[in-house]
């Protein structure tokens, strides 16, 4: 998969939720539980970068710390909620990635985007931006969000002996998480689905 024709895909349409739903938690919604429908939900965004990595391509994740409310120590993309100063979606996401990994916007070619993904739990509205910048960066990491980087070739995303579920506890309400689970890392919930949705478009379901 290069870059050239993985950009000519987002020309068609998106597979959307029908892709998204494979990697979806169940049961989606915990009624009764803090977090669950509080008002409109909150924009955010995330950047799922595309870098060269050993003659492929390959996304940066990132580990949240512990700090995070809902989603503290979770694998992620790059990304967060939006602010006023942004203007648009993709402006958070680039911002965010920025400020999260050190990845400047202007490095960042941005190729298209991806369906929306809602959290109930959050009540976070997610609008993925897929991008691609020449060679791997040096990361500069937000120390009081991000862990660290995880860098997975996009071929162990695309192979489905690394799709798995886990059993998994959000606030006392047990849930079946499927996901991508490579080497020690488990990718699962929102960018899971995001995943898949890629997938989807990389394996010509649309």
């Amino acid at each position: 998969m290069t870059i050239e024709t993985l950009h000519q895909k987002f020309i068609h349409k998106l597979p959307g939720e029908t892709a998204q739903e494979r990697m979806s938690p169940q049961p989606k919604y915990v009624e009764g539980k803090e977090g669950i429908h509080q008002g409109h939900p909150i924009n955010s965004a995330v950047m799922m970068l595309l870098v060269p990595y050993q003659g492929d391509l390959a996304i940066p994740f990132i580990k949240r710390t512990n700090a995070g409310k809902y989603h503290g120590g979770q694998m992620a993309l790059p990304g967060g909620k939006s602010e006023p100063g942004d203007g648009n979606s993709l402006n958070t996401a680039l911002r965010e990635c920025e400020e999260e990994i050190g990845v400047p916007p202007k490095e960042v070619t941005v190729i298209g985007k991806l369906s929306d993904v809602y959290i109930p739990l959050s009540n976070f509205n997610i609008t993925p931006f897929v991008g691609t910048i020449p060679e791997m960066p040096n990361f500069v990491l937000s120390k009081n969000e991000v862990e660290k980087v995880i860098i997975i070739p996009l071929k162990d995303l695309l192979d489905d002996k690394n799709k798995t579920s886990q059993v998994l506890y959000r606030q006392e309400q047990k849930i079946i998480a499927p996901g991508y689970k490579i080497g020690e890392n488990f990718i699962w919930g929102a960018t899971a689905m995001m995943i898949s949705e890629l997938e989807a478009m990389v394996k010509n379901e649309q």
